[in-house]
């Protein structure tokens, strides 16, 4: 009886874990884009889908690690510097996500073919613990501006409230507090425990939604290329290519830093790569047909699974089906997105903590010379420089220049790869 309890505690936080990564990008993007509530979701409903199943994809048939896939936070970025390109230039949402769609499937097209001829691990030289550990940085500064803003902001009035400031951090320090319990239950199920007392004083303090959104009843399957078929320009194809790199990044990343906290036989990062390539490059034509941002492996799976201690797969791959299948029904995905998202960012931004501790660990795996020191500095104040660059500030560049100053992650990670590649090592 204990034992199928611990699994119910197990899937129910993994199913916890998948949803608060998949939740916020849909909602952020549909207001982005101007869509209607309806719009919005629906987005959520074929996001939600598309974690599922490309989640289990993963650890079945891919990488194999129990790593929860979620709306990548760099296709975010170029999302959001699209809409507010489009809009100005006076196009409509539904018609400049088309043109993202184009390139999310352009670049899935170049994982898949790269992951099915088992070539991608053959660009491994380029991706060297400097490099991965620069990557994993920027990504947690760019993210960790999103969750911490998301944490202190009360999402009906968008401002901050002192209420919903104090209950996001105290459920932050109380999901790291009970991580270091003595108690194995509580520190095993730590997210699950603050995402829950969370809820409860959000709803205590009447600062949870009132009723749940107007949505159909039964079962709805999610609609295809709900915003028309797919298109592509120029300077989307070349975002394309070079996101494919970006996105061979972002698996190294996640492969290495999970790798290093589980325990067990583990594949080979060559065998790991090429299937994890394949497999992402499913999930982003999947992506394209579902008119939804792409997912990826998320490299703070392996701060959760630290945190929580579970690096079981079957638990993971159950708490996947039950995402893909609770997806089908509105009812279920309006109920799930009743979940505050202070609370959730406030429980993911308790996980970024041991992201951290991998990043400075890859980094320093090397001693850090006069050309590590260099390279890194360079990728950070270039990399975070860009995250703070106003759209007006270079709204009449080319498109290509536009996506690249709006994503610091794919600007300080082309520029670390290139420093990396350039500058040799003197003997």
């Amino acid at each position: 009886m204990q034992s199928r309890f611990g699994w119910g505690l197990s899937v129910s936080q993994w199913f916890v874990f998948l949803l608060a990564n998949a939740l916020a990008l849909p909602i952020v993007l549909g207001q982005a884009f101007g869509l209607e509530s309806a719009d919005i979701t629906g987005l959520m409903q074929r996001t939600l889908l598309l974690v599922g199943l490309s989640s289990l994809l993963q650890v079945t048939l891919g990488h194999r690690y129990p790593i929860a896939d979620g709306p990548a936070g760099s296709w975010a970025i170029v999302f959001v510097v699209m809409a507010y390109i489009g809009r100005a230039q006076g196009y409509e949402g539904g018609e400049i996500l088309r043109l993202l769609a184009g390139g999310v499937m352009v670049a899935g097209a170049i994982m898949l073919v790269l992951g099915l001829a088992k070539q991608t691990h053959r660009l491994l030289f380029l991706f060297t613990p400097l490099v991965t550990g620069c990557f994993m940085l920027l990504l947690v500064i760019q993210l960790s501006g999103v969750f911490v803003r998301g944490m202190v902001t009360d999402p009906s009035s968008g401002v901050m409230t002192m209420p919903v400031a104090l209950i996001g951090l105290l459920v932050f320090i109380g999901v790291l507090l009970c991580s270091f319990s003595r108690h194995a239950l509580i520190r095993t199920y730590a997210m699950l425990v603050g995402i829950v007392l969370g809820w409860g004083a959000f709803a205590l303090f009447g600062l949870s939604a009132a009723a749940l959104p107007n949505v159909g009843s039964g079962m709805q399957w999610p609609e295809v290329f709900a915003f028309g078929a797919p298109r592509l320009d120029t300077g989307m194809l070349v975002v394309a290519v070079l996101f494919s790199l970006l996105l061979i990044s972002n698996q190294v990343a996640a492969i290495t830093a999970v790798s290093s906290v589980v325990s067990g036989p583990q594949p080979t990062m060559k065998d790991a790569l090429n299937r994890s390539s394949w497999t992402s490059g499913v999930s982003h034509m999947m992506a394209g047909g579902l008119s939804t941002i792409a997912v990826v492996p998320l490299p703070v799976t392996a701060g959760f699974v630290q945190l929580t201690g579970d690096q079981r797969r079957a638990p993971f791959m159950l708490a996947c089906v039950l995402l893909a299948l609770v997806s089908l029904f509105p009812a279920a995905v309006g109920l799930l997105s009743l979940l505050p998202a202070p609370v959730a960012n406030a429980a993911l931004l308790a996980t970024f903590v041991k992201l951290v501790v991998l990043a400075f660990q890859l980094l320093t795996r090397y001693p850090l010379d006069q050309r590590a020191g260099t390279i890194l500095g360079v990728t950070m104040l270039l990399g975070v420089g860009c995250m703070f660059l106003p759209p007006d500030l270079y709204r009449d560049w080319p498109g290509l220049a536009q996506y690249l100053l709006g994503n610091g992650l794919l600007t300080g990670t082309l520029i670390a790869l290139t420093m990396e590649q350039l500058w040799r090592k003197t003997p």
